[in-house]
């Protein structure tokens, strides 16, 4: 009978430890899932602070402002595509 207890104790241990084995593992990916998400918290702050400086700016400054409907003569710049293009990019560049 001491055997079969024995055997009973020492089955129920390494059962216990199998068992625990995953949840310590778990536990650590838990916590550097935390960290991460803090981190990613912290991050989007930085983000919307920087967005709320530029709304501001760009209140200070009037606001936005609309160029539909602006004419612009290119006929004698350079160009590639089709003359008669029914859209045209055009494209603003400064080099320094």
């Amino acid at each position: 009978m001491s055997k079969a207890v024995t055997r009973a104790v020492i089955g129920g241990l390494l059962l216990g430890l199998a068992v625990a084995g995953p949840a310590v593992g778990q536990q650590a990916q838990t916590d550097e899932l935390r960290k991460d998400m803090e981190s990613l918290r912290k991050m989007l702050e930085g983000v919307q602070k920087d967005l709320q400086e530029i709304k501001g700016m760009l209140a200070r400054q009037g606001g936005p402002r609309s160029v539909v409907g602006v004419v612009l003569d290119l006929a004698t710049n350079p160009f590639k595509g089709e003359q008669t293009a029914a859209l045209t990019l055009v494209e603003f560049s400064d080099y320094q």
